[in-house]
């Protein structure tokens, strides 16, 4: 290939880069989609602690212990794909887009597990109130 020709397709092909990174970030799952994976992930949480008459230090503890083999990958709008769940102290969002785990006893929001996002699903309700 030319050198010429290098020049000309170089800025459209990371144009088109940049675009598919937009429409990637852009998209997202449905909030019937990532209610169903968050009921689930509540439901494990709940036959835990059932279970053990305890709630996890940890949501990997709920892994671990054979209730959920992983947890399920979340893809909001605006935000990477992630299967990550992160420990929290309280119920506060950091704009993840995954899902975290309250983790701190002391916290009134023990054992609580969310969406942490701070935009809003397609029917104008915020991630983080499910």
């Amino acid at each position: 290939m030319s050198n010429k020709l290098m020049r000309i397709l170089a800025p459209a092909a990371a144009l088109l880069l940049a675009g598919g990174g937009y429409v990637y970030l852009r998209g997202g799952m449905g909030s019937p989609e990532v209610l169903r994976k968050l009921s689930g992930l509540r439901v494990s949480l709940e036959l835990y602690s059932m279970e053990r008459r305890r709630k996890p230090a940890s949501f990997e503890d709920i892994i671990k212990e054979g209730q959920l083999e992983a947890a399920p990958s979340l893809k909001l709008p605006g935000h990477s794909a992630t299967s990550s769940v992160r420990n929290a102290p309280a119920f506060a969002i950091s704009d993840t887009g995954g899902w975290a785990y309250v983790n701190a006893p002391a916290s009134p929001d023990f054992g609580t597990i969310f969406i942490d996002c701070a935009h809003k699903d397609e029917k104008g309700r915020f991630w983080s109130e499910f």
